[in-house]
């Protein structure tokens, strides 16, 4: 995938010492006219498929007597002598002409980002100048970003938003360039919709500690915020995999490819079939790209930033959040993304690989298929958080997972995996090894109560019932289930059943027990509590058991003729 030869387009051209700003300046119309200027192209990756997803357009100038000369000589040339729009409205339209092309020959690349200078947004015409390209070349404006650099934002205000609202409802995206390298790039995301911050490349050159810190702090803020993010400057193995590790969502950068002309870009998307994301994948993985790797509760925050949510230190919990990403297509799963934590814990449930796992699933080997099968249909069906618990390897281990995207023939799982050890965990560990795995067998929920304490700890939950245990109190808990969950016929049973003030007395048997009717599913459940023995406290065991479909006939049948006796 990666270009080996770094130095495309670098010759010793590069060298301008025999030229001056005035020999720019004098040349610049016949270079726009005859073609010397035009645009090179810069690929920009997914970072988790390693596929095309956009591609920079960066201004060359190829001069017939000087050859390649570097942006650092002629763009600030331009700049000073008030040219500089009209290159930039060059390589737009060059960009534009590019996109047909390749449509046209079948390739499927399709989104190119541009770089407009802080001295194009005085220019009264430059919203009619660029929408007439992607107009001239049937191009949509979604397919067209616009990189800006924050400098221009600071220039004339009231200028910079009516031309940025102008862009925006015409369906332009406009992305941050060079961001954090300005001393106002945080006040800008208050005040205006951007669609993606792309990293200053000085974060990579500078590749320390803190400067790791500073890059997972800024990755994690803009997933908060919505944000798309892109890393420019990638040049090794060790970065791009830091960068993935943090869900940084795109990278680019000589690790990958040089900026290579049309004809060049052209081979290579020939001599590397499949290398570029479809226009349907773009959505896709444009969506998935919003998960937050760095979030203390990745799952809950994907569609709403909490702001209570305490930020971990980055360098650290990149390092142990159990995450992975798990495509399921047609009946199939696939890892697409694995954390070295989630590796971890897969390792300690008996699977030496990640494709040992897929093999259990994807070959019906396993006895947890279908509980995995289950799992992944609600939360593909129903687009919440998924849970369910379960003992494998005499590890008791629990499992998240929320749908993060869907179309007809695929959807992208996020999963997070919390094993328990007796040894290494938390007492509901120790309680739920010390029950024995045979109440998976028996119960869909089981949670362990405390009168005396008013509290609960939810073991696990098979068929994701909730427990409402995090809910504080333990008579709130009751509450919460009952108006929520239990069919509202049978609620005053449940709350008889649930006093806390009678329950020692009524358990005459070490147990108390009723049926009733759960909302979601419609079916007749058997909950019971159960004296948990114990020299400390009163302890109980809260149970929910489905029942044999015989004696939900009985039950219905009962109901129905007896309204009365329930």
């Amino acid at each position: 995938m990666r270009l080996k030869d770094r130095r495309i387009g670098q010759r010793k051209a590069w060298k301008v010492t025999d030229m001056n700003e005035e020999y720019i300046v004098s040349h610049f119309d016949d270079a726009l006219e005859n073609g010397y200027i035009q645009p090179f192209f810069q690929p920009i990756y997914r970072s988790i498929t390693e596929k095309i997803c956009a591609v920079e357009a960066l201004a060359r100038w190829n001069d017939p007597q000087f050859g390649l000369l570097s942006p650092a000589v002629f763009i600030p040339a331009l700049e000073n002598h008030g040219l500089i729009y009209e290159l930039d409205m060059s390589v737009v339209r060059q960009t534009c002409a590019f996109y047909r092309r390749l449509q046209d020959a079948g390739l499927p690349v399709h989104t190119f980002t541009v770089n407009l200078s802080r001295h194009d947004f005085n220019e009264p015409d430059l919203f009619e100048r660029v929408n007439a390209s992607v107009q001239e070349f049937r191009m949509p404006p979604h397919f067209l970003k616009l990189e800006i650099t924050e400098g221009i934002m600071l220039e004339d205000v009231e200028t910079f938003k009516r031309v940025f609202n102008l862009f925006h409802r015409a369906g332009f995206s406009i992305w941050i360039d060079d961001f954090g390298s300005g001393y106002s790039s945080l006040n800008m995301l208050q005040s205006y919709d951007f669609s993606t911050l792309k990293f200053d490349m000085m974060f990579l050159r500078n590749y320390s500690e803190k400067s790791r810190q500073v890059l997972a702090s800024m990755v994690h803020m803009a997933k908060a915020l919505r944000i798309h993010t892109l890393a420019e400057g990638v040049e090794t193995e060790d970065q791009k995999l830091f960068l993935r590790s943090l869900g940084c969502e795109a990278l680019q950068g000589f690790y990958y490819c040089a900026p290579l002309s049309g004809d060049r870009f052209i081979d290579y998307l020939r001599g590397n079939p499949g290398i570029s994301e479809t226009v349907d994948d773009y959505g896709y993985w444009d969506k998935i790209g919003l998960f937050n790797f760095l979030s203390t509760a990745p799952l809950n925050d994907f569609h709403e930033y909490d702001n209570t949510c305490e930020l971990q230190s980055p360098s650290r919990y990149h390092r142990t959040a159990p995450l992975a990403l798990l495509e399921v297509s047609q009946g199939s799963a696939f890892y697409v993304y694995v954390s070295e934590a989630y590796l971890d814990r897969i390792h300690t449930l008996g699977y030496l690989s990640v494709d040992a796992l897929e093999h259990a699933f994807n070959d019906r080997v396993s006895d947890q298929f279908l509980m995995m099968k289950r799992l992944a249909a609600n939360a593909i069906s129903n687009m919440t958080i998924q849970e369910v618990d379960y003992i494998n390897n005499d590890v008791y281990y629990r499992l998240w997972a929320r749908c993060l995207a869907k179309e007809e023939s695929r959807a992208m799982l996020a999963l997070q995996l919390r094993t328990f050890e007796a040894e290494k965990e938390v007492r509901t560990a120790e309680e739920m090894l010390r029950f024995g795995s045979a109440l998976f067998n028996t119960y869909e929920l089981v949670t362990v109560i405390y009168p005396e304490k008013d509290s609960s700890e939810r073991i696990y939950s098979r068929e994701n019932i909730p427990s409402y245990a995090s809910a504080g109190r333990l008579r709130d808990s009751f509450r919460r289930f009952c108006e929520n969950e239990v069919h509202p016929d049978d609620r005053k049973r449940y709350f008889e059943l649930c006093n806390l003030d009678t329950l020692e007395e009524r358990m005459e048997q070490g147990f108390v027990q009723g049926n009733f009717r759960l909302v979601s599913s419609g079916k007749w459940r058997a909950i019971r509590i159960s004296r948990i023995p114990s020299d400390t406290e009163h302890t109980f065991l809260y149970t929910i058991q489905a029942l044999h479909d015989q004696e939900e006939d009985i039950l219905n049948t009962f109901v129905r003729e007896h309204p009365d006796r329930m």
